[in-house]
Parts: C-alpha cells; sequence; structure tokens
C-alpha cells in the first residue's frame, strides 16, 4: 500500500482538498477563538468592575490568586495537558484513546487538587484569612482542570463542545457574580467572588462531560501510573521551558518594577494591554494547530505538515501587521481620550510602537513553537525559552541602565526575537527529514500498552 504522503492525486482533487482542509480549520479555529473571547472578555470586564467595587485588599487578594491560577495553569500544561492534547491526537482507536484520558484526566485531578492545597495553604499562611484563602486554592485548582478538559476536548477534535463549555462558563459566572454586584443582597468580598467562579467552572466541566456522553473514569493504578512514568523526560524539559517562558514573559515588569518602581511599569502595562487580543488570537490557534500538527507527523502527511506551517506563519504574521496598522491609525484618538490624562509624560508613541513589536513577534513564534511541541521535542522548547530569557533579561537590565525606561520594551523585544529564531530553525530542521519519523513512544500504536484495560 503507497504511504499516505507518497499519494499524489489530481490537481483538481488536491485542490478541494486543500480547500476542505483550510475551511475545516478555520471553522474550528472560529469556534475556539469564540470560547477565549468569551472567557478574556468576562475577565476583563470582572476586573474593571471589582477595581471599583471591592476594598483595595480583597482586590489585591483577587488579583493576586488570578495570577496564581494563570501560573498554575502554564506548569498544568507542562505536567500533563500538553502531553495528553498530542499523544490522544495522534491516536485513531476509541480505546486507545479512551486509555489516554483516563490515564491523563486521573493525572490532572491529582495535580489540580495538590494545586489547591498548596495555593490555599500558602495564602492563609501570607493573608491569615482561612475563607479567602480556601476560596482561592479551590478557584486556582479547578481552573487549572478545566483548562485540562478544554485540552482533552481539542484533542478529540471536539471544539464545539469546547465553545459550548466556554459560553456556559462565562452566562454562569457572569449572572452569579453580576447579581451579586447588582442586587447587593450583601457586601461583596473577594471571598464570595471567588467561590462564584469556582462553581462557574465546576459547572462548564460538567457540562463538556456531558454533553461528550461518555462515562467518567478516575483511576491511578499501576497501569496508568506506568504509563505517566514513560514520559517523565519529556516532562522535566517542559518544567523547564515553562519556567523559563514565564521569565521571559515577564522579564519587563519584573526588571523595571525592581529597578525603577511599579510607576515607572505603568506606561508600559497600558502599552502591552492594548495587544491583548493578539494574545488571546493565538492562544486560540494553538488549541486548534497543536494536535493537526500531531496528527499530521504521525501520520506522515509531511507535505500538508508544511504547508499548515508556512501558511498559518503568514496568517499570523499578516493579522499582527494589520492589528498594528490598525493601532498606529487610531493612535491620534487613543492619545487622546486614553493615555493622555495618565501619562502625557511618557514616550507612549515608541512605548506603543515596541510594545506591538514584541507581542507580534511572541505571536508568531507559537506557529512553529506548536509543530516542535506536536514532535514532542521539548527539548528543543526549553532551549529556545532559555536563549530568548537570557538575551531578554541582558538587554533589558543594559537598556534601563543606559537608556530610558521605554526602551527597555527592545530587550524584551531582543529576547522574543531569539526564541522565534531558534524555534524556525528547529522547526525546520524537523521538516527537512526525507521522513517525519515519529520520536520512541509515541508512534500511534505505541502509546497504549498492548494488554491495556480501561480503569474501571
Amino acid at each position: 500500500m503507497t504511504p499516505l504522503s507518497d499519494q499524489r492525486p489530481a490537481s483538481g482533487e488536491t485542490f478541494q482538498r486543500m480547500f476542505d482542509d483550510v475551511a475545516a480549520l478555520g471553522r474550528k479555529y472560529a469556534l475556539s477563538f469564540g470560547g477565549e473571547a468569551l472567557q478574556s472578555g468576562f475577565h476583563f470586564i470582572l476586573n474593571l468592575l471589582l477595581i471599583r467595587e471591592l476594598t483595595a485588599y480583597d482586590y489585591g487578594v483577587f488579583a493576586i490568586v488570578f495570577i496564581l491560577g494563570g501560573i498554575s495553569i502554564t506548569y498544568g500544561n507542562a505536567l500533563v495537558s500538553i502531553p495528553a492534547n498530542i499523544r490522544i491526537a495522534r491516536l485513531r482507536s476509541p480505546r486507545g484513546v479512551a486509555f489516554l484520558d483516563v490515564a491523563f484526566g486521573s493525572v490532572a485531578l491529582t495535580i489540580s487538587l495538590g494545586v489547591a492545597v498548596i495555593v490555599a495553604s500558602g495564602l492563609c499562611l501570607t493573608i491569615d484569612r482561612p475563607g479567602e484563602s480556601l476560596a482561592g486554592g479551590a478557584f486556582v485548582g479547578i481552573w487549572t482542570l478545566r483548562n485540562h478538559v478544554r485540552s482533552t476536548m481539542f484533542a478529540r477534535q471536539r471544539a464545539s463542545i469546547v465553545t459550548l463549555s466556554d459560553g456556559f462558563y462565562t452566562a454562569t459566572g457572569a449572572a452569579l457574580v453580576f447579581g451579586l454586584l447588582y442586587l447587593r443582597p450583601l457586601v461583596p468580598q473577594a471571598t464570595v467572588i471567588l467561590l462564584f467562579l469556582t462553581a462557574a467552572n465546576a459547572g462548564a466541566i460538567t457540562a463538556a462531560l456531558a454533553m461528550l456522553r461518555l462515562p467518567i473514569r478516575i483511576s491511578l493504578r499501576r497501569g496508568v501510573r506506568r504509563s505517566y512514568r514513560a514520559i517523565f523526560g519529556e516532562i522535566g524539559w517542559s518544567l523547564i521551558w515553562v519556567t523559563t517562558w514565564n521569565i521571559q514573559g515577564q522579564g519587563v515588569m519584573f526588571m523595571v518594577a525592581a529597578i525603577t518602581g511599579p510607576a515607572a511599569y505603568a506606561p508600559i502595562a497600558a502599552g502591552i494591554i492594548l495587544f491583548g487580543p493578539l494574545r488571546t488570537g493565538v492562544g486560540a490557534f494553538i488549541n486548534i494547530m497543536r494536535p493537526e500538527f500531531a496528527s499530521g507527523l504521525a501520520e506522515k502527511r509531511d507535505r500538508q505538515v508544511k504547508l499548515t506551517l508556512f501558511g498559518s506563519f503568514t496568517v499570523v504574521a499578516s493579522v499582527c501587521v494589520a492589528y498594528g496598522a490598525g493601532v498606529w491609525m487610531s493612535w491620534p484618538l487613543l492619545a487622546q481620550y486614553v493615555y493622555a490624562a495618565k501619562f502625557a509624560n511618557a514616550s507612549m508613541l515608541l512605548i506603543m510602537f515596541l510594545a506591538w513589536l514584541s507581542v507580534s513577534l511572541a505571536t508568531c513564534y507559537h506557529v512553529p513553537l506548536a509543530l516542535v511541541q506536536a514532535a514532542l521535542d521539548f527539548k528543543a522548547v526549553a532551549i529556545s525559552t532559555i536563549a530568548g530569557g537570557l538575551v531578554g533579561m541582558a538587554s533589558i537590565v543594559l537598556l534601563i541602565v543606559f537608556s530610558t525606561v521605554a526602551w527597555s520594551l527592545a530587550g524584551a523585544a531582543a529576547g522574543e526575537a531569539a526564541a522565534l529564531t531558534y524555534l524556525c530553525v528547529a522547526a525546520l530542521r524537523l521538516l527537512s527529514r526525507a521522513r517525519l519519523t515519529a520520536p520512541a513512544g509515541i508512534a500511534r500504536r505505541a502509546v497504549v500498552p498492548q494488554h491495556a484495560q480501561l480503569p474501571l
């Protein structure tokens, strides 16, 4: 039988297949972006409202818990969600998918419970408010678990379920929180808000699993533990790249705040936030493209993988340029009505350009990043973020010392450029192979033990 990658269909059939593939990807991306936009919009509006409604102390606690939740999700991705996303996408056997879903889902539940305990304990020791500490720990734990459920749904090619689940979370959370704020049955507190968001996350998980119509199985039996131990080497590199990625992403904030103070960082933060939609868009992109690359690599569809990589990179880069042009044309209005009052003395035009450059480079490197992750080459990802972190942090410090704070964003852009360069080299090296050979242990038949039984 002729390998799939070597088949040469007629040109008309090839064009139709490419059109169908692009249409299918576009539909999945629209669903993914819709869910991401719902959540991001809800969280953005919620934060604006809580700044006004909560006391300074309560809002500080709420903001800290949200930051801890974001960090927890990145580590949950490294420990279980990304490996599950890639491996499940490679499988076509329903039994194999079910086994991995149970195995990784059980580990994800364990990690989420551990995160909840750690966060609650840490908050209790630092803020000495047991109620808020327990609510914060519960929220971080359930948010991390829902992120894993979303990731596995994308791997199962169930983007519509993810979007409906995201809509359920947004609607439930908005109804509970806004009902509290506007009906005012009691004075709003961070504890109640966090408990409401915890309930909304739990409801969204339940809705997603109910729509999937499969029984829920949790097991940590020997076969499950053995399957997870088999990827410990990859997990180590994943933890390294997530840590360095967090450092690289927050390097400007850390360095500027530490050297010149929080007030000097304010105009930079105000500039970066304008490009938040690009980050939301790339998050939706990764949800869709990582499983697509994983299945393409497993099935040796090398030509399709190349076309998808180059086409996706072109589209993402074009969107970044168009978004930057839109901001540039809107700058007179932004300067007059948004930034003039607070940042009249700051070099906002320079800050906006450098913020766009930095965010655009970071957005673009997620395209080769998705392919390298799909190949399970987490070592290359770790090297890229280490290189980016070193270049970025060193450049930021030098620019702050010898230039102005506004130019520190050029250091962040240098770090993102270093990561982008290495990831592009790694992706091209992967595509230059005559055949895309799956690394040991990730071929479609090698993931599931031969005599593995589904945990009960």
